[in-house]
């Protein structure tokens, strides 16, 4: 039980250094993992070795694919590629079904790239929509804010995701298709509370728009009509997505000494198809000079360092949990509640979260929290990665960049961003609870 208490405090003293004291998440989380292991009467020499042990261990299964995912959501981007596919989607669904349009279109293009980044692009869009419309701004506001979180959370290749997948030793492929699964129901369901005659009543009012709302508007429009076509802007995404699922379910029911299936094995290989569709972004700008691949790609590398560092520190404190013991005791008293495993690593990253605010932190501690139990858990590693990706956005608070970033953007007061975006992750987060025990009675 001693290991139990030293994982409680290490927990709470994370918390406290990150949310209290501001101090990084990354300096918090080596600091932690220093100190659990000392505590743990390990010896010095071994507790050194761990931490870096853990840090070199994450890093080699999955910081390339980190940095190829961020090149590609970068370059998407700068091309008009994202702009393009939000464009492609709210044509075809329409105004009529103008907040599920955004909801979807959020979740698109939160694939590639950052959510903050994603409701910065599209929120000159819901405005214009909103005022065309006569859609109450409340309802676009809360959509967007849901599709571009929900898989943000969800699905690789953004860096949240493959990082806990990464700590787990989960098969990439698979998180990507549960993942997705998942996520249809958040956004379809919470669809229902942003288009919601609360909302529609309490909240009526249009966008507000002024002279920089609409040049930004006007700005997006030239953006996409010099922007790739509408197919080579989703290729990118698409076809690393469908080589790496195609290569975890050929591994799983195709001979391994077939040629094609060593192919595929090669090519579907999570950083060799994020390459792929890092080459395949090359060919969206008009023309390939040093700007793409040199300015573009050092922004990009710049952008990812905080993630890599973050991520591979999580695996050092996971590391370090899974040698101290605490996984056996934890174990037996989860089995002793008779609850579903899945809730445990669900309900901890809903807790890190409120705590501190990121996601992707919520999403990376949990994953090294839950390391050592989930040998217990009887619960895969992919399903496991899934819950906590679902508590990950259960429940944002002014802590989060993203609360900021969607209430300033929208001019809401503290007040309307708790609607929007507290109360409207807290249904994100009950809905993928629901999700998630579903999806565990099917796969384990």
């Amino acid at each position: 039980m001693y290991s139990v208490f030293l994982l409680v405090v290490s927990v709470i003293l994370l918390m406290v250094l990150i949310s209290k004291c501001h101090l990084h998440a990354f300096l918090s989380l080596l600091i932690v993992s220093l100190l659990l292991g000392m505590a743990s009467g390990l010896p010095l020499a071994d507790v050194a070795n761990l931490v870096s042990a853990g840090f070199g261990g994450t890093m080699q299964s999955i910081g390339i694919v980190i940095v190829c995912g961020v090149i590609i959501g970068q370059i998407l981007e700068a091309t008009g590629g994202a702009q393009k596919i939000a464009q492609s989607i709210l044509n075809l669904v329409g105004n009529k079904n103008a907040t599920l349009a955004t909801a979807l279109t959020g979740g698109v293009v939160s694939i590639p790239t950052f959510c903050d980044s994603g409701f910065v692009i599209l929120n000159p869009v819901i405005k214009a929509v909103s005022n065309s419309g006569k859609i109450p701004y409340m309802c676009l506001v809360t959509a967007l804010m849901c599709g571009l979180l929900t898989t943000h959370s969800l699905v690789p290749p953004t860096p949240g995701p493959i990082a806990a997948a990464g700590i787990l030793g989960a098969d990439i492929g698979k998180v990507m298709l549960y993942g997705l699964i998942v996520s249809i129901p958040v956004i379809l369901v919470t669809n229902l509370w942003c288009n919601s005659k609360f909302l529609r009543s309490r909240y009526p009012e249009l966008a507000p728009l002024d002279e920089e709302d609409l040049e930004a508007d006007k700005a997006f429009k030239e953006v996409v009509a010099h922007a790739p076509s509408t197919f080579m802007s989703y290729m990118p995404i698409v076809v690393p997505i469908i080589l790496i699922v195609v290569r975890s379910f050929t591994n799983q029911y195709a001979s391994a000494e077939l040629g094609i299936v060593k192919l595929i094995n090669f090519i579907g290989t999570p950083y060799i198809a994020l390459l792929i569709g890092t080459l395949i972004s090359f060919l969206l700008p008009t023309k390939l000079t040093g700007e793409v691949t040199d300015a573009w790609i050092t922004k990009a590398l710049r952008g990812s360092c905080e993630i890599l560092l973050i991520t591979g520190i999580a695996g050092s404190y996971g590391k370090v949990l899974q040698n101290i013991g605490v996984g056996d005791v934890l174990a037996n008293l989860i089995a002793g509640t008779g609850l579903p495993s899945v809730l445990l690593p669900f309900f901890i990253s809903a807790i890190v979260l409120i705590a501190q605010g990121s996601a992707t932190v919520a999403l990376t501690t949990t994953a090294g929290i839950i390391l050592p139990l989930l040998p217990s858990l009887n619960i895969s590693p992919e399903l496991a990665v899934i819950a906590i990706a679902g508590g990950s956005f259960c429940g944002v608070l002014p802590m989060g960049s993203y609360f900021w970033c969607v209430t300033k953007l929208a001019g809401y007061d503290i007040k309307k961003g708790y609607v929007a975006v507290t109360a409207t992750t807290f249904v994100m987060g009950a809905v993928a609870l629901v999700s998630i025990l579903a999806l565990s009675l099917v796969v384990h």
